[in-house]
């Protein structure tokens, strides 16, 4: 028998009572077929939350922050974790990008499911990296984020967050990141705790100059939340005009961003 009869002796086979020809995948193509079609389940199910195979870490998270999806920003922890590793920075962004997210969506469900994890992971680069100022600010955003969500709690958090992000100030004066928690810091702390108005209209000030003098603008989902956060101080402190200026601002960078209309809509009341 050759090689041609022996496959497709593997390929076919016929049924004594009917006579007819039915075709017959062996192992190994069964297995490539199954590959095939998770392959394009897979393909079918990101796209329909949103996420292009072959998209940047930064365009998943870019997209997840404009559509409030927890499916990207879990995409997005997968690929922080693949490309860079479980116990990286990248990955730590990540999760903060979904508990910050639900924020908006109001899924406090999810931020317990996730903050502890997150936590202990900022924890551990902070003390392989003591002198690194990022990963402190990070912490201290999600330290009050657990306040927001627990007022309560501002007894034990609130020390530690403030401590946090001046220990980052003096370590990374020079991060966009640390300038927007520490804007965020002075801006939702009641002004009896330390909140500050106008030194938040500084550190805002201070992240969107850095964002913009690096470059780093495009698909940056920080530069995008750091002038609303500006906007909201500058309407705290009464100019109306700024805060009204750096929303389209924020608007010709992405038309689709919700809450910048919203906030818009509102100062326009």
């Amino acid at each position: 028998m050759g090689r041609r009869e022996e496959d497709q002796l593997k390929m076919t086979l016929r049924s004594q009572t009917l006579g007819q020809e039915f075709p017959v995948l062996t192992i190994k193509q069964s297995r490539i077929k199954q590959i095939i079609m998770k392959h394009s389940i897979s393909v079918l199910l990101l796209t329909v939350a949103g996420i292009s195979v072959g998209q940047s870490l930064d365009e998943i998270q870019y997209g997840a922050y404009i559509k409030s999806s927890k499916v990207m920003w879990d995409r997005s922890i997968s690929v922080a974790d693949k490309n860079h590793g479980s116990e990286s920075f990248e990955k730590a962004m990540a999760m903060y990008g979904l508990l910050n997210s639900t924020m908006a969506t109001k899924d406090e469900e999810t931020f317990d499911d996730n903050v502890d994890q997150t936590v202990d992971l900022l924890k551990s680069i902070i003390e392989e990296k003591p002198d690194w100022g990022e990963p402190k600010a990070v912490l201290s955003a999600i330290y009050g984020l657990v306040m927001a969500y627990s007022p309560m709690k501002g007894m034990l958090y609130g020390s530690k967050s403030s401590s946090l992000v001046a220990d980052a100030l003096k370590e990374q004066d020079d991060s966009p990141l640390v300038h927007k928690v520490a804007g965020g810091s002075k801006l939702y702390t009641p002004e009896m705790f330390g909140g500050n108005p106008e030194e938040a209209v500084k550190e805002f000030e201070r992240a969107v100059s850095l964002y913009e003098k690096m470059g780093n603008v495009a698909n940056n989902w920080l530069y995008l939340e750091s002038l609303v956060n500006l906007s909201m101080a500058y309407k705290k402190t009464e100019k109306i005009a700024q805060a009204k200026k750096t929303l389209n601002k924020a608007l010709k960078v992405e038309p689709e961003y919700g809450w910048a209309m919203s906030m818009l809509a509102s100062i326009d009341e």
